[in-house]
């Protein structure tokens, strides 16, 4: 039994040593990495949204200012002066698409005492691509006012976010 152990001993001896020269089967690729830089976004405001001059009325009415500073004044009020609709600037990376958003649908404005009134505020721009690194947009807004509204200057403010995509 000896002579047959040594026999298989060194045939799996030889086996292992066969299989440990054997050369692998595998192979090896190369991959790439890299990365985009975006300047850092700035929006700035060059202009406001401006109703305008209005004598109100007994009756609450509303006053609209389209993007295109289109104003559309309601029923009883009497509407003065030159309307704007809001416009911001924005500087980023040529070629980058951003998406642009109202932070509030609405704003107040107050005259500093306890007098207000409220803006509901809209954009038709969702996203815009940086031409150049620039790109502008428009807001629109329709001032709610009230009956008998107290007279005064009445400001308020509303923000606005600029988001690479």
């Amino acid at each position: 039994m000896t002579i047959v152990s040594n026999k298989i001993a060194g045939a799996v001896g030889a086996l292992l040593a066969v299989t440990a020269v054997s050369p692998a089967f595998a192979a090896s690729g190369n991959g790439t990495t890299s990365v985009k830089i975006l300047r850092a976004i700035t929006v700035t405001k060059t202009a406001d949204l401006y109703f305008g001059k209005i004598l109100p009325s007994a009756t609450a009415s509303t006053v609209a200012v389209a993007e295109s500073g289109a104003r559309t004044c309601g029923a009883g009020l009497g509407c003065y002066g030159t309307p704007t609709s809001g416009a911001f600037s924005v500087v980023g990376t040529s070629g980058e698409v951003v998406s642009v958003s109202l932070d509030s649908a609405t704003a107040t404005l107050s005259d500093g005492a306890s007098h207000s009134m409220t803006v509901n505020l809209a954009t038709t721009t969702a996203a815009l691509t940086l031409a150049g690194g620039t790109g502008t947009f428009k807001i629109a807004g329709t001032l709610n006012v009230g009956a008998n509204q107290v007279d005064g200057t009445y400001t308020g403010q509303y923000s606005v976010s600029v988001n690479y995509q």
